[in-house]
């Protein structure tokens, strides 16, 4: 419990009190809140036009984005040029022609995961969000964002689908209503109309995991959307995928379709039967749980996860630059550090991961500094670096793959 008194408080700067957040309703109850959004609705619309371009010739599978197009009572597969595109100038320009194309009936255009595309939006998102899993613990699982733009639509997916994932909703522009039902309390009560929250533009709707939603989109509505997986079995389910790509790997990926053999010789309790087949299958099992490759992969996928604050999939790393002894720099991005066996330790930034010698790893750290400028001959000095140029261009290559993850940003030119 904070024992600052409520006047001296500080706010950051998105307006939310994370820590009285977590406190009051996380993991408790519904609640809308006046909040400044990770990014203005100026952004939304070059957002959109990228993530939509592939879509445009019909719906794409197992891809992120994720575009979907719904109209009138159905999802359209190839929703061609309903989608934004960059012959729209503006929002307001494309909603006019869709309004236009589509008879004004409603719509709802969901774009998930589409911050990869942007690393300023991805980044302001992730340090906006990061407040709050100071307060109440980082997610094991990744967060999914979405980009929703809607008018006269009404969505029930929240209220067939079970509850798994809590939800935070910036709205952007024009307004929102939900309405919310507790899960454990079967169908929708009777005066489920008097459980409605309404959101406008500046304001954030929060509510837990065990709540059904039905989201009406009005007056042009655009949002961000981040759903939060809290429901206790979805670990259960990523561990098991984990473990079944792990023993295939072990079994060389054999692409054969995993048949049991028929006829002689493959009775259940022949040598190549069913029996003996399931018990090296189990075997193979029991060495992947028992053994360090697991337990690496796991430490790995948590320190990236960390570093990224639960957004995945990650923007790709910029290009990078030519980095010599005499480059000045200043540490900008948060560096994730976790033991890695006895010799080495797991650097993630901003979702990627490397790995270095421990005994370097301290003084590496120490000498990349907390935000003030310092210099790459610097760096190369606190590794004994001294004038050996072989030894140098390790740090120097060090340096670059900082910068091309966005962990370092030189001096003379600013935060990219």
């Amino acid at each position: 419990m904070s024992t600052l008194a409520p006047e001296t408080r500080r706010t950051p700067p998105d307006g939310v009190d994370w820590e009285l957040f977590g406190q009051r309703h996380w993991e408790r109850r519904p609640v809308r809140l006046h909040a400044r959004p990770p990014f203005g609705l100026d952004a939304v619309h070059p957002l959109n036009v990228a993530s939509c371009a592939p879509f445009r010739a019909g719906t794409r599978f197992w891809v992120m984005p994720d575009v979907r197009f719904l109209v009138g009572d159905g999802w359209l597969r190839a929703p061609g040029t309903l989608l934004p595109d960059a012959t729209d100038p503006s929002l307001d320009a494309y909603l006019d022609r869709l309004d236009a194309d589509s008879g004004r009936q409603g719509y709802l255009l969901t774009v998930r995961q589409p911050l990869l595309l942007d690393h300023a939006l991805w980044s302001a998102v992730r340090d906006t969000v990061s407040g709050l899993w100071r307060q109440v613990g980082w997610p094991n699982l990744p967060v999914v964002a979405e980009v929703l733009t809607g008018d006269r639509f009404t969505q029930h997916v929240g209220a067939t689908e079970a509850p798994t994932h809590a939800a935070l909703t910036w709205v952007l522009g024009g307004r929102m209503d939900v309405r919310l039902w507790d899960e454990r309390g079967g169908p929708p009560p009777p005066d489920i109309a008097d459980r409605t929250l309404s959101a406008g533009a500046g304001e954030l709707l929060y509510w837990p995991g065990d709540q059904r939603h039905v989201d009406t989109y009005r007056d042009r509505c655009v949002a961000l959307r981040l759903r939060i997986p809290v429901d206790r079995t979805l670990p259960f389910t990523a561990l098991r995928d984990l473990l079944a790509d792990l023993v295939h790997a072990g079994q060389g990926n054999d692409e054969t379709v995993p048949y049991f053999p028929f006829g002689p010789g493959t009775g259940i309790d022949d040598p190549d039967g069913v029996l003996p087949r399931l018990t090296g299958l189990g075997n193979d099992l029991r060495t992947v749980v028992d053994g360090e490759h697991l337990r690496r992969t796991l430490r790995i996928r948590w320190a990236a996860l960390r570093s990224a604050a639960g957004l995945e999939p990650i923007p790709v790393p910029r290009e990078g630059v030519t980095i010599t002894r005499s480059t000045r720099f200043r540490r900008t991005g948060e560096v994730v550090r976790m033991p890695d066996g006895p010799a080495h330790e797991v650097w993630a930034v901003e979702g990627n991961v490397f790995t270095l010698p421990r005994a370097a790893g301290d003084r590496v750290y120490a000498a990349l500094g907390d935000g003030e400028e310092t210099g790459a001959d610097e760096v190369c000095r606190a590794l004994a670096a001294g004038d050996d140029d072989r030894n140098a261009a390790t740090v120097l290559a060090l340096l670059d793959k900082l910068y091309r993850l966005r962990g370092i940003d030189l001096a003379e030119e600013g935060t990219r």
